[in-house]
């Protein structure tokens, strides 16, 4: 079980946090509204169910480092905290509505497969031939 964050900002990618297990989303999304942070979480929590195997840890404008872009809502995971960063979605150009904004998770779990599957391919399973094929 991932360390609960009481006040301090934990660090993955330290010799003490890392795992390669753990998977990491990192979500720019705009403060100016609620529902983005709600989306946030629930993008963490569809994958958390969808790809029970694999652990994620979500990560917020880079631990509150990032000042985040009016109207963002970026979607980017990682194999681990030491790898990569690959863009899944961005929802910057889109809406109005705001609902635009953010991405059905679902036409998601492709790309998320794909990035896993770069150097862990065992840790890969659920995935079909129609989404490999996309």
């Amino acid at each position: 079980m991932a360390p609960k964050k009481k006040g301090k900002l934990v660090d993955w990618a330290d010799d003490e946090h890392f795992s390669k297990d753990r998977s990491i989303f990192h979500i720019e999304h705009t403060t100016e509204c609620p529902i983005f942070q709600v989306k946030a979480d629930e993008c963490l929590t569809f994958f958390q169910q969808r790809i029970p195997e694999r652990e994620f840890q979500l990560i917020r404008n880079k631990n509150g480092k990032q000042v985040p872009r009016e109207g963002a809502f970026e979607v980017r995971v990682s194999q681990n905290a030491r790898t990569s960063e690959h863009l899944l979605w961005s929802g910057l150009n889109r809406g109005p509505p705001r609902r635009d904004k953010f991405p059905r998770y679902e036409t998601l779990v492709s790309d998320v497969h794909r990035v896993l599957k770069k150097f862990y391919a065992d840790k890969v399973v659920d995935v079909d031939e129609e989404e490999e094929d996309m």
